[in-house]
């Protein structure tokens, strides 16, 4: 049996959160590749990974390289795991073509998995219809959660999607809270 790097066992444990499934890891020189995939009700979304072998600083040309990597594989989403620093130019390139970075040396934990943070989920278009309704609110008056937020970058949500916490209490029992996930707040 292979031993496989920790980025590598990290970096699936992070997709499987997001419930993507991955069935291959192609190892190429300078990095390791996965194409996972989630079908919701019918609908399938697709990733490309890209794990690099050696940490580097990461410039335009490898988020582009990525981006039609996504284009071929007719993948939504990309995420390029390793850099020890991303230029400018490729985080600017990255949010348009919607590749997520992450630094290689990314929590070696699960978040979740801490007392003290609650259960966090990515909300259904239903779900959030539902509450806002209920409320007679827009998802604007949401309050918010910053994109910079470790929950919220785990999960991979995006600007503009709603989060639902789940707490605990001994007087009120199990609460729902729900917040916009927003650029800078």
């Amino acid at each position: 049996m292979i031993e496989l790097p920790n980025t590598v066992v990290k970096t699936r444990g992070l997709l499987n959160l997001r419930s993507y499934k991955t069935d291959q890891l192609l190892e190429y020189e300078d990095k390791y590749v996965m194409y996972p995939i989630k079908e919701v009700g019918g609908v399938r979304s697709k990733y490309v990974v890209w794990i690099l072998k050696e940490p580097k600083v990461v410039g335009i040309a490898f988020v582009k390289d990525i981006a039609r990597k996504m284009e071929e594989e007719e993948a939504q989403r990309g995420l390029l795991v390793g850099g020890i620093r991303f230029t400018p130019a490729a985080k600017k390139e990255a949010a348009s073509a919607r590749v997520e970075l992450i630094e290689g040396g990314y929590a070696s934990f699960d978040l979740f998995q801490h007392e003290l943070v609650p259960p966090h989920m990515i909300a259904s278009d239903d779900e959030v219809k539902l509450v806002l309704n209920h409320f007679k609110i827009s998802k604007t008056q949401l309050p918010r959660i910053s994109t910079d937020d470790p929950a919220v970058r785990v999960l991979g949500a995006v600007s503009g999607q709603v989060l639902r916490i789940e707490r605990e209490s001994e007087t009120s029992g199990k609460s729902y809270y729900y917040r916009l996930v927003a650029r800078g707040s």
